[in-house]
């Protein structure tokens, strides 16, 4: 995996195209620019939700609404797409969700980026109870296809997923690919660990780079309306993630860390951080894994090294 350091030029190469049975990177073509849109995107399963609640808070205060999706509308998704335009409908500034990686996202240096990222093996076990959820009440798809989410069998999940982000998409390219543009001064990388650790520095640090108002007030509010007590009675409500028989499927599981504690073994774990340090450079790998030490919100841009490379 090569990583180009980003620079000042808004010039970039050619978007790269992300086609799969989730995600569809062209839809984004029908999406008129705005010189005030905000992009909050993450692989999956690290906060993204959160952040959306966050940023609604910021930009529109507390307010009623149906469904967070049509506030923030996952622009990428295959299943969900809700059509450019409502997308254009959309009072500015509009905040939308991605799951793509950076350079599959069309790139306006007036835009602010905010990107989420966790430790892959509390990505996992969220990912896992999340698919089984789904497999339980939306085995087919719209075609009548039954749905592959994965295998049952946790420790058999864990392996295939670790090896090629089944059944969605892999980990390690997405983060590089967001990592390479963490200069860009309209690029923002939060961790999952950082916001819910000290969620009123976060939430100031997110107003402050999308230049929003701020006032303890404000972020006391924000941490209120988007603390998980707060976000699961909306879950309740039925206005987060997708509608489920009876709502009763949850979108929001623990929304703790640590829950592969006791469900990975040694080999696995030891494999993991292997994958980890071969596939990112060091730097990246430490904050993801947020090692003792490794700063969670803010990092110096680091030499490239070859996969594989020693770490001395």
């Amino acid at each position: 995996m090569s990583c180009t350091e980003p620079t000042a030029s808004p010039l970039r190469g050619p978007r790269r195209v992300v086609r799969d049975r989730h995600r569809d990177s062209t839809q984004w073509d029908a999406i008129t620019p705005r010189t005030d849109d905000i992009i909050v995107a993450s692989c999956y399963k690290s906060g993204t939700t959160l952040t959306q609640q966050i940023v609604n808070l910021l930009v529109n205060g507390v307010r009623e609404f149906d469904h967070l999706r049509n506030l923030s509308p996952w622009v990428d998704s295959v299943d969900l797409h809700i059509g450019a335009e409502r997308v254009e409908a959309l009072s500015s500034p509009r905040f939308l969700k991605s799951h793509l990686p950076f350079d599959a996202l069309p790139y306006h240096e007036q835009w602010r980026y905010i990107y989420l990222v966790r430790d892959g093996r509390d990505v996992c076990v969220s990912l896992f109870d999340q698919c089984r959820e789904l497999e339980q009440h939306r085995p087919f798809d719209a075609h009548g296809n039954r749905v592959d989410y994965g295998s049952s069998d946790f420790s058999r999940f864990w392996d295939e997923w670790l090896l090629d982000g089944r059944p969605y998409w892999p980990l390690w390219d997405h983060i590089d690919s967001w990592w390479c543009a963490r200069s860009r001064s309209n690029v923002l990388l939060l961790h999952f660990d950082a916001l819910v650790g000290d969620k009123p520095a976060q939430v100031r640090r997110i107003a402050e780079f999308l230049g929003l108002p701020w006032s303890p007030k404000r972020g006391h509010m924000v941490c209120e309306h988007s603390s998980l007590e707060y976000m699961k009675s909306m879950e309740r409500a039925g206005k987060l993630g997708k509608p489920v028989p009876k709502q009763t499927a949850r979108f929001i599981n623990k929304g703790t860390n640590g829950r592969w504690q006791g469900r990975l073994s040694s080999q696995q774990i030891e494999r993991y951080f292997t994958m980890l340090y071969d596939r990112l450079e060091p730097a990246c790998a430490d904050w993801v894994s947020a090692r003792e030490g490794a700063e969670l919100t803010s990092f110096r841009a680091a030499p490239r090294v070859a996969p594989g490379t020693p770490r001395g």
